[in-house]
């Protein structure tokens, strides 16, 4: 399946705001219509363009996709690492550290237009599955570096599992308060608070 990565990347102000209105687009579509209705055809009606200005960037669907599902992660990731960087024992527990960059992402992913349907394509598409598998990776090693850094645990590899079943549990309880609503989230985060520190066994 043809993808973006080997498409150039917009430099100049025209092709950037070209390229983030394509994307934009995209975004409402998918909030809209779900994949479903998510075609090259209907991104370039809403965006009020022709058809060879999005193919300049995009071979199809499935590259904007991947593009939105990086970013989505991305700014996930941003969340969490950040609460990592400034955890410290002295100041905070780990389960207060999970339970505040569970709820900011619950909030930056609230805040991502479409981020539901790109939750359900990643798990859908294969290419867009890699996405989420190497970064919830990248978040496992962070937080399995940062434990051994406050002192937690004595290396890395004593941790690994652990630190990714909690990954794993706090992205699909992210996905559960948008299938269920928002109105459900303080449970979630709550429970799935203590469901994480307890696979850390702290």
């Amino acid at each position: 399946m043809p993808t973006n990565s080997d498409k150039p990347v917009p430099k100049q102000a025209r092709s950037k705001e070209t390229y983030e209105k394509i994307l934009a687009a995209s975004q409402e579509l998918l909030t809209e219509s779900g994949i479903e209705g998510f075609n090259s055809n209907a991104i370039v009606e809403r965006a009020g363009m022709t058809p060879p200005a999005f193919y300049r960037w995009f071979p199809n669907k499935y590259a904007i996709l991947e593009e939105l599902a990086s970013r989505f992660m991305h700014a996930q990731n941003v969340v969490t690492q950040q609460h990592l960087k400034a955890f410290d024992m002295g100041n905070t527990t780990i389960a207060e550290t999970i339970r505040r960059s569970l709820d900011e992402s619950v909030e930056v992913s609230a805040s991502f237009v479409g981020s539901h349907a790109i939750m359900v394509c990643m798990r859908a598409i294969p290419s867009l599955s890699e996405i989420r598998l190497k970064s919830h990776e990248a978040i496992t090693n962070a937080l399995a570096t940062r434990m051994v850094e406050v002192g937690l645990a004595p290396s890395k590899e004593a941790v690994e599992t652990r630190c990714r079943l909690v990954v794993e549990l706090g992205y699909a309880a992210i996905e559960l308060v948008f299938e269920t609503g928002l109105e459900n989230r303080k449970e979630i985060v709550e429970r799935t608070t203590a469901a994480c520190t307890a696979a850390l066994g702290l």
